[in-house]
């Protein structure tokens, strides 16, 4: 997995009184022969649920060149 750009983005939705709100908790990985998915988590999700979604396409920043 290292260097390896993640397959998904881990998110959790927290519903808000101005509709609901995702944040990003993690990346995860699929495996070379697809039949299971790595998932790495930077914060726990309270309400348990998770949701992944494409990764969203990086722009190259002014000093990345």
């Amino acid at each position: 997995m290292k260097g390896k750009r993640p397959d998904y983005s881990v998110n959790t939705v927290i519903p808000t009184d101005n509709g609901d709100r995702w944040r990003e908790i993690g990346v995860a990985f699929a495996s070379e022969r697809g039949a299971t998915i790595t998932v790495l988590l930077d914060a726990l999700p309270v309400s348990g649920k998770l949701v992944l979604t494409p990764p969203k396409e990086r722009t190259a920043s002014p000093n990345e060149g």
